[in-house]
């Protein structure tokens, strides 16, 4: 089975807006009303993998009997004329899953690295156990980069889920 997360609208490559840095906003005190406050800062992440920029595959694994260690799969890929930033800081983490034991939650350059991570891919194995029989969904997030070839770098954010059934 496979799941991949983070999927929104696909837009084709043509479809998409160039990027234009926001106007300041201008903000009006009216009389007698509150006192006009600053925006907060901006809590967003970086926008997830585009179609054109690569491919994000989770690989879930197989239904196994409760208790039973499982092993699922996470692969990045570029497409064409993309590459994967080794030098950045990657990071793969999964939130705890109440019934799921994880043998790892945290994988990163600093510290648990990735089974495989150069320019043509991404790589990452997750070992999950069930603890009783049903289905699970373990979510969480991968923070990466990809770049145009001798260009650009593009920080990503992607939301994870791994399905784990026990049978």
């Amino acid at each position: 089975m496979i799941g991949l997360a983070g999927c929104g609208r696909t837009a084709p490559p043509g479809d998409l807006p160039a990027v234009v840095p926001a106007e300041p906003v201008e903000r009006v005190a009216v009389p007698g009303g509150p006192p006009v406050a600053e925006p907060a800062p901006s809590t967003r992440v970086n926008p997830p993998l585009r179609p054109e920029e690569g491919r994000l595959d989770v690989l879930s694994p197989a239904e196994a009997p409760p208790g039973t260690p499982t092993t699922a799969y996470l692969r990045v890929t570029p497409s064409r004329g993309y590459e994967i930033n080794e030098r950045f800081h990657y990071q793969l983490t999964l939130d705890p899953t109440p019934g799921v034991t994880l043998a790892q939650s945290v994988w990163s350059a600093g510290g648990h690295p990735a089974d495989r991570v150069d320019e043509h891919e991404l790589a990452i194995t997750m070992k999950l156990t069930a603890e009783q029989r049903g289905d699970y969904v373990v979510r969480g997030r991968l923070e990466f980069a990809v770049c145009k070839i001798n260009s650009q770098c593009l920080p990503k954010s992607m939301p994870v889920a791994v399905l784990v059934a026990a049978r």
